[in-house]
C-alpha cells in the first residue's frame, strides 16, 4: 500500500461525530461531481471504499438511495455513485457561480466542519507523493470557480497554495514538506502526518550525508591534486639544481612534501620542525611552484628557438 493510500484510509477511518462535520465532509466528497439535472448527482471515486463511505454518509444525511456503480475509462477502473439530492445539486452550481464562501455554501456550524470539507475534498480528489521521493500534496480541481473557492479556504485554514493547470482541470499544490505534514495533521491523518515528518527527517539525512560525502570526496580530489602539483615542481627544479639555491627553508619543505606525498596541508604544515602556519606553507610552495614554470617557460622559449 502506498503512503497515499495508507492517508486515505487512515482519513476514511475517522469518526464524524456531529451532524454537521458529517455534512462537511459529504459536500467535500462530490466536490468534484457534476450535477447531472436539478436533483441527480453523480460523482466518480478511485476505489469501492470511498465511494461505499460517500454512499453511507449520503444516505444518512439525507435519507437517499444512492447507487453504486463499477465504470472503465481509458483502462481505469472507477465507482460511480449517484442519488437524487437536490441540495449537492444545488450546492455545486452555486460553487460554479461563486455565489459565496464555501463556509457560506456548506454551512458550516463549528470549527471541525472546515477539517472535515477538507478531509472530503482531499479523499475523493486529492493525492500527495511519498515523502522519500519527494514532496508534493496536491488538490485536483473541475473547474476554475472551484480552485478559488477551495484557494481561498485552504489559504484561510492551512496557507496558500500554488495552482497549476492539469488539461481541463486546475491543480492546487504544495510542496514544503513541514507545511504538508500540517496539512495532514489538520485533515486528521494524525499517524500519517506523524510518519510523513519522520520520513522527511530521514531524508533530509540522507539528503545531509550524501553532501558530506561529496564534499570528502571533492576535497580528497583537490588534496591530490595540489600534492602532484608540487611534487612534480620539485622534481624539475631538483633536476635542473635550482632547488638548493632556494634557502634551507623551501628545500625543506620540498623534502617533507616529497616523502608525505598524501599528506593535507595542514598536517604537513604540523610536521615541520619548528612547525610553521598552513599560510606559511603555501607561501613556500607557491614558491616552489612559480620557480618550476619559469624553468618551463624558459624551455618552451628555447625550443621554439631551435
Amino acid at each position: 500500500m502506498s503512503f497515499s493510500e495508507k492517508l486515505i484510509a487512515e482519513l476514511m477511518d475517522a469518526e464524524l461525530q456531529k451532524t454537521c462535520c458529517r455534512k462537511s465532509m459529504l459536500f467535500g466528497l462530490f466536490f468534484g461531481a457534476q450535477p447531472e439535472n436539478e436533483n441527480i448527482i453523480r460523482a466518480d471515486f478511485r476505489s469501492y471504499a470511498i465511494a461505499l463511505r460517500a454512499a453511507e454518509i449520503l444516505k444518512r444525511q439525507f435519507s437517499a438511495s444512492p447507487e453504486i456503480t463499477e465504470v472503465r475509462r481509458a483502462g481505469r477502473c472507477f465507482y460511480s455513485v449517484s442519488a437524487v439530492t437536490r441540495a449537492l445539486c444545488v450546492f455545486l452550481k452555486k460553487a460554479d457561480r461563486e455565489e459565496g464562501t464555501l463556509a457560506e455554501l456548506v454551512g458550516f456550524r463549528c470549527p471541525e466542519c472546515a477539517h472535515a470539507f477538507l478531509r472530503g475534498v482531499f479523499v475523493s480528489s486529492g493525492t500527495v507523493t511519498d515523502p522519500q521521493k519527494g514532496y508534493h500534496l496536491e488538490f485536483v480541481l473541475q473547474s476554475e470557480a472551484r480552485s478559488h473557492l477551495l484557494g481561498a479556504l485552504l489559504e484561510k485554514e492551512v496557507g496558500v497554495a500554488k495552482s497549476v493547470l492539469r488539461g481541463s482541470r486546475i491543480g492546487l499544490y504544495y510542496k514544503k514538506n513541514m507545511m504538508i505534514a500540517d496539512i495532514l495533521y489538520y485533515l486528521g491523518g494524525t499517524q500519517s502526518g506523524f510518519d510523513f515528518a519522520n520520513m522527511c527527517i530521514e531524508h533530509d539525512i540522507r539528503n545531509g550525508e550524501n553532501r558530506a560525502t561529496n564534499c570528502v570526496a571533492k576535497n580528497i580530489s583537490r588534496a591530490v591534486d595540489a600534492a602532484v602539483k608540487h611534487i612534480s615542481a620539485i622534481e624539475t627544479l631538483a633536476s635542473t639544481g635550482k632547488l638548493s639555491r632556494l634557502g634551507d627553508e623551501i628545500e625543506y619543505t620540498a623534502r617533507l612534501r616529497l616523502e608525505n606525498p598524501s599528506m593535507s596541508l595542514s598536517e604537513l604544515a604540523l610536521i615541520h620542525e619548528p612547525p610553521i602556519s598552513k599560510s606559511g606553507l603555501n607561501r613556500r610552495l607557491a614558491r616552489i611552484i612559480a620557480e618550476a614554470e619559469d624553468i618551463e617557460k624558459c624551455d618552451g622559449m628555447s625550443r621554439d628557438l631551435k
